[in-house]
């Protein structure tokens, strides 16, 4: 009998496990939790152009949660809004000299945090591809389903 039941408890106790580990760090290091990094993450990816709605989508979070969370980053000073030049209605989004270096750091924290959660020694760079390999496909099979959708933050 297929452990479907079980499968979602193993993948939601180890995502919560490993989210704490990387929040943890980060935010000692850093001074910004695990989800403002990552938020600063897709901004940084869109080089100046990002818009809340680009946030919403890669963070799998809605427009009104991504519209707060930017919000706060630009309270922390981490990131510029600047009208769209090509939407009056909506702003770019940039990181500032200090979400850069957030982020540089940031990063540097989750790389080192991950290799100590994720050590060959606990599992086999063919294990790991194959994890993840599993769950890119998992994901697909989710969107392609309709049943995922942004949840506020």
């Amino acid at each position: 009998m297929r452990d479907v039941r079980g499968f979602f408890d193993a993948v939601l106790r180890y995502e919560i496990g490993l989210w704490e580990v990387l929040d943890r760090d980060v935010h000692s290091t850093v001074g910004v939790t695990l989800g403002r990094l990552q938020a600063l993450r897709v901004v940084g990816r869109h080089e100046g152009q990002a818009r809340v709605q680009d946030v919403a989508d890669e963070l799998l979070i809605t427009v009104g949660a991504a519209s707060k969370l930017v919000d706060r980053l630009e309270r922390d000073g981490t990131v510029q809004r600047t009208p769209n030049p090509d939407d009056r209605r909506s702003s770019l989004i940039a990181l500032t000299a200090s979400g850069h270096r957030v982020l540089s750091e940031g990063e540097a924290t989750v790389g080192a945090a991950l290799d100590r959660c994720l050590d060959p020694a606990v599992i086999a760079d063919s294990e790991l591809a194959s994890a993840t390999e599993l769950l890119a496909k998992l994901n697909e099979a989710l969107e392609a389903s309709g049943e995922k959708t942004g949840v506020d933050a």
